[in-house]
């Protein structure tokens, strides 16, 4: 049963920021020579500004960063998290430091969070609860940890983008989870995603389509998605080799090294113009390396996004 009460946060402030970036900057980023710097190492070392001066190069409306990935550990503190389980947090608060520094250009911030479900993080899934048969304890603790960040955030954190997991689990407390989502921003955006293109609604609660693409030839059709969302778009433009039907989302070990050619501009400005034609936005992924700095061939391309849309 759908609690009648919940409305569905505004997705225009989404959709007037036309389109943003997003970077899968995490545990296994890789840097472009030599061996990753431990991960709190690299928080500490990560240069917001010129991080901002790329978001602003590229014209973004918005940026997509991971708070977690695969391995559970957060570029930030949180005392949640602490609680459970030892050094997966970090001593400065990179989100907080990030978001400051996006709003001072008038670019909002969407946090990407994965449940930790697929990861493979052994000592994740132990601590969680994800591994007993009774998840109530699991569930408790991910909203708990969203809690913390949704009011220690507020306003700076427009949206949360979730990534596959907690559709698994028939009894998952959707409502719950995303009411947690919206601590300290009543207003901000939910969406969950269904995996690489799939329209299913994960849950009525949840205010946009996650949109994982890993293809410019999308086409959206009608005003919003067969679940009855906004359009939204996260977009990968280099095809993996390893892994049929997937993107490439960032520069670990394996990728570094190989060459990834950025598509033409202009098949990049009508993908955007296509969901823009349907009330949507989009983010494209960039390809970076460990201190931050995107792959140039993709920046390059938003230059040119930027001068034909802004």
């Amino acid at each position: 049963m759908v609690d009648q009460a919940y409305r569905r946060a505004d997705f225009s402030k989404l959709r007037e920021t036309k389109y943003g970036i997003g970077f899968h900057w995490t545990t296994w980023t890789a840097p472009r020579t030599g061996k990753p710097a431990p991960f709190e190492d690299a928080v500490d070392t990560f240069d917001v500004s010129a991080f901002v001066r790329q978001a602003v190069e590229a014209g973004a409306g918005h940026v997509v960063f991971t708070t977690t990935h695969a391995m559970h550990h957060l570029p930030v503190p949180n005392p949640v998290v602490d609680a459970l389980i030892p050094s997966r947090t970090c001593r400065r608060d990179l989100i907080m430091e990030i978001a400051d520094g996006l709003l001072a250009e008038g670019i909002l911030l969407v946090l990407y969070y994965n449940f930790g479900v697929y990861s493979g993080d052994q000592a994740w899934s132990e601590a969680s609860g994800l591994l007993r048969d009774d998840k109530t304890a699991f569930f408790a603790n991910c909203q708990n940890i969203l809690r913390w960040m949704g009011e220690h955030y507020g306003e700076k954190a427009a949206a949360f983008w979730f990534d596959v997991g907690l559709e698994a689990f028939a009894e998952t407390p959707f409502a719950a989870v995303t009411s947690a989502a919206k601590a300290g921003n009543p207003d901000r955006l939910v969406c969950y995603n269904p995996a690489v293109e799939k329209t299913d609604l994960v849950t009525p609660y949840q205010d946009y389509w996650a949109g994982e693409i890993c293809r410019l030839n999308y086409l959206p059709r009608g005003p919003l998605t067969p679940g009855g969302l906004p359009w939204y778009s996260f977009t990968s433009w280099h095809p993996d080799m390893r892994y049929q039907a997937a993107g490439t989302w960032g520069m670990d070990l394996a990728s570094r090294d190989e060459e990834w050619p950025a598509p033409c501009t202009c098949s990049v400005a009508a993908y955007l113009q296509r969901f823009q034609d349907h009330g949507g936005a989009v983010a494209f992924n960039l390809l970076c390396y460990q201190d931050g700095t995107a792959y140039e061939p993709d920046l390059r391309v938003m230059r040119e996004i930027k001068r034909l849309f802004r």
